[in-house]
């Protein structure tokens, strides 16, 4: 893999030398006063070369792809994991003012502690 590596590095850099190359010889042939703006064929290939190398040591290089799909993907989580909101757990809700106080037994024995202390 560090090799596919290596070869991705040299084409990109290759890659870069042909465009170099390429602003190079724009700049020299407007200074000559040339008009025709084509690139030279060695500058063009270099590019083309390169770009053919680098593609094909980045795909090389990439490894072992491991399977897309839902079925692989999803045995590695349990229902739990998949449906577990905690933001949206809230405890301290105004529920217990909606409900009355009977329904509640701890709020109902609590209720009547108040009113006898008062």
């Amino acid at each position: 893999m560090s090799t596919a590596r290596g070869v991705a590095v040299a084409a990109f850099l290759a890659m870069l030398h042909s465009g170099f190359s390429a602003r190079e010889y724009l700049r020299y042939s407007k200074s000559i006063g040339r008009q025709d703006p084509t690139l030279p064929i060695e500058i063009v290939l270099e590019c083309l070369i390169s770009l053919v190398i680098m593609t094909v040591a980045v795909v090389v290089g990439v490894g072992i792809l491991r399977p897309v799909s839902y079925e692989a993907e999803m045995k590695r989580y349990s229902i739990d994991g998949i449906y577990s909101r905690p933001s949206f757990q809230v405890f301290n809700h105004r529920g217990r003012f909606l409900r009355p106080i009977a329904d509640h037994p701890a709020m109902a024995e609590q209720a009547v502690k108040d009113k006898a202390a008062s």
